[in-house]
């Protein structure tokens, strides 16, 4: 009994010195949301104009989400980050200046989109204009830059996706390395024309965005301010460029859900990948991830981009049976919300509050926040999983082992 006494003073001794070493660490992230109904989000780059080809492809996307129900009965809705134009090549070659097709002149797509809206399994969000830079796109165009010869031969619709990395980035000109912001002047009219097109488009303003490559600025976030922007979905960090040899520059370096910038906008991140036509992520290694975000009472926000789908058909059957499947287990785990972006970022903003599909006015009971003392499991798990110092220390001073006692009561309470 008395070595146990003894091992108790020493804990909380160790315990002490851990609060007095990490305290804005634990004070910060235990002010982070936390959620005991877990939204899960899926996340999707570049859709926007296409072949006709890739209706039939996202039909059969929304059709795969349509069949997975969430605790509330609501379906798994894609939140579809949209590129609203492709460069129109014959005009930019005629009059050497940067020239758009827009996304309602690709109505096959556009009506499957539509479509999908109504359904409820189709949620639009700002990606971008493009998904390169105009201006410089055209200057490349002029200098028959071989970079983008098989753009210059294709009329009509044009896969962006085949552009060089560097030159996909639309807030930043990566025609040469290191990138360049674009002025303040292209950021605000090409925001602005942007915004109105897409409330044009969908009915609705986006008040939600992820920019092309991650790559945007200070200046970027002012102008999504001023269209009332008011949620940033990352990767959990912010690229302002790429340097000379084409590395990222991440500024900031770490982003948690919830975070804000110094205009008040909501920063949310992704932190499960599918996607499994880059042959680096597939349904089991996705579900990891699930089950990571899931013991820590964070949104699970999945990353799965177009290309996934409207690649070849083995490539997008493989996707689609790997999406059903891994929405198949996370279904399974207890007291699961379907989100879109927009309203993670709005229940964020106010805890409990009704959620709003504004693109088909649609509503669903609240999301219930875990708060209090329920949050502690979920707190240590963030520490365990994001802090490797810490975690030696726990298994140096034997703190895990009070910890994780706590963490499987705690847990198997709350989530049960």
């Amino acid at each position: 009994m008395i070595y146990a006494l003894y091992l108790c003073l020493f804990w909380l001794f160790c315990l002490i010195l851990l609060i007095a070493w990490k305290r804005p660490l634990f004070k910060k992230t235990w002010g982070e949301p936390y959620f005991s109904d877990s939204p899960v989000i899926i996340e999707s780059d570049d859709w926007g104009p296409g072949g006709d080809f890739h209706a039939t492809r996202l039909n059969k996307l929304l059709s795969v989400l349509s069949t997975h129900l969430d605790s509330a009965n609501r379906q798994a809705i894609l939140t579809a980050d949209m590129v609203l134009a492709v460069p129109d090549i014959e005009q930019i070659n005629k009059h050497n200046s940067y020239s758009r097709i827009y996304l309602d002149k690709f109505p096959e797509i556009y009506s499957s989109m539509l479509a999908g809206i109504e359904q409820g399994t189709f949620v639009p969000q700002l990606h971008g204009m493009e998904h390169l830079n105009g201006n410089s796109f055209a200057k490349l165009c002029k200098n028959q830059d071989p970079r983008i010869k098989s753009a210059q031969s294709t009329l009509g619709w044009w896969d962006w996706e085949t552009l060089d990395s560097p030159l996909q980035g639309h807030y930043v000109d990566g025609s040469s390395l290191p990138t360049t912001p674009i002025p303040k002047s292209e950021a605000s009219e090409t925001i602005e024309l942007a915004a109105n097109l897409f409330s044009k488009l969908f009915s609705h303003p986006s008040t939600s965005t992820v920019a092309p490559c991650y790559l945007w600025n200070d200046e970027i976030e002012a102008q999504w301010n001023k269209q009332n922007i008011k949620t940033i979905q990352t990767a959990g960090y912010r690229c302002t460029g790429r340097d000379a040899t084409g590395k990222y520059t991440q500024n900031p370096s770490i982003i948690r859900v919830g975070d804000k910038n110094q205009l008040g906008q909501t920063y949310l991140v992704r932190n499960v990948m599918y996607e499994p036509t880059d042959g680096k992520n597939n349904a089991e290694t996705a579900y990891k991830e699930v089950i990571a975000a899931y013991k820590q009472a964070q949104p699970i926000t999945i990353s799965t981009h177009r290309y996934n789908y409207t690649r070849s058909e083995d490539q997008c059957a493989s996707s689609l049976a790997g999406l059903n499947t891994l929405l198949s287990k996370i279904t399974q785990l207890p007291k699961i919300r379907f989100l879109s972006s927009p309203e993670l970022g709005e229940i964020i903003e106010t805890p409990g509050k009704i959620i709003e599909n504004h693109f088909n006015n649609s509503q669903w009971k609240s999301v219930t926040p875990l708060i209090g003392i329920n949050k502690f499991s979920a707190f240590l798990y963030r520490l365990y999983y994001r802090h490797q110092k810490l975690v030696l220390a726990s298994y140096i001073t034997g703190l895990i082992i009070p910890a994780w006692i706590i963490c499987k009561i705690s847990s198997s309470s709350v989530k049960g």
